[in-house]
């Protein structure tokens, strides 16, 4: 696995460039709500400067996550050919649809580097910057969806080992398409099938799961928190109300990212072990 870590560090830079993009472009996000808040107060009263402000935040971000588009291909496609031609160099007595596998689940590492981990980036910040924005406009809201962090990890801890154990298995039958499909036996190519789609069903029932019970605890919240928020409060304008319940959306909807956390890097931790201990 040195020679996956040698790699990553080759392109230290570049990655760095990549993930500077992501993080002003989110930065930009994450005063949005703000601004809209303020943008439709000043419109009622007659003012377009927070509008305009609004529109050149729109532009600049747009332009930061236009250059990282553009440049990050070129980079993690260099990085993939890497990894693959170094994996082939080291692996020399796996079966042909071992190594079939192994280079197409070496995808699931470029995944991670071009778009999970810039999704975590920008998770961490929204987590942590719109519940900043919602403390500093109601102290007890705050606290209402900051506890919405406590259900959210039971869950993840409670179905974690089925993910790791759903993901070892469907990696386990990839591995060995090749091979069934070479030998041409009609019989095991049917029962490989079978078997493909019921670990494909399980492991989309399990999603399911998850999603439905992470889904109705972000309801849940987002419900009480927008009740504390008005509750009592008379001099509430458009633009805060529209405010809050964005940031309020939005730090719920990141905190569903800790389980797709959990789920990515099962992946990529069982990817990255076949290419390092190839059989």
């Amino acid at each position: 696995m040195s020679y996956i870590f040698n790699v990553f560090k080759e392109f230290k830079l570049p990655l760095m460039l990549i993930y500077l993009y992501t993080l002003v472009a989110q930065l930009l996000f994450l005063v949005e709500p703000f601004l809209l808040g303020k943008a439709i107060d000043g419109v009622l009263a007659g003012s377009y400067i927070f509008l305009c402000i609004l529109l050149f935040v729109y532009v600049i971000q747009n332009i930061f996550m236009y250059k990282r588009m553009v440049y990050d291909t070129k980079v993690y496609t260099t990085i993939y050919n890497k990894i693959i031609f170094q994996y082939l160099k080291t692996d020399q007595n796996s079966h042909a649809s071992t190594k079939i596998a192994r280079t197409d689940m070496a995808h699931n590492v470029i995944n991670f580097l071009e778009n999970d981990i810039q999704y975590f980036i920008m998770s961490i910040m929204s987590l942590v910057g719109t519940l900043f924005f919602i403390f500093m406009q109601d102290v007890a809201t705050g606290f209402v969806v900051a506890i919405g962090i406590i259900p959210v990890v039971f869950i993840v801890k409670m179905l974690y080992s089925k993910i790791a154990q759903a993901t070892k298995v469907g990696f386990n039958q990839y591995e060995r398409k090749i091979d069934i499909l070479t030998k041409g036996d009609r019989s095991e190519i049917d029962t490989f099938f079978l078997r493909r789609r019921k670990i494909m069903i399980s492991g989309s029932t399990l999603q399911g799961k998850n999603w439905f019970a992470l889904n109705t605890s972000k309801s849940i919240f987002l419900i009480l928190a927008l009740i504390v928020f008005t509750s009592g409060k008379t001099t509430l304008t458009q633009g805060q109300t529209v405010s809050m319940f964005s940031y309020l959306n939005q730090f719920l909807i990141s905190l569903l990212s800790i389980p797709i956390g959990v789920e990515t890097i099962t992946r990529i931790k069982d990817v990255i072990g076949r290419i390092k201990a190839p059989y």
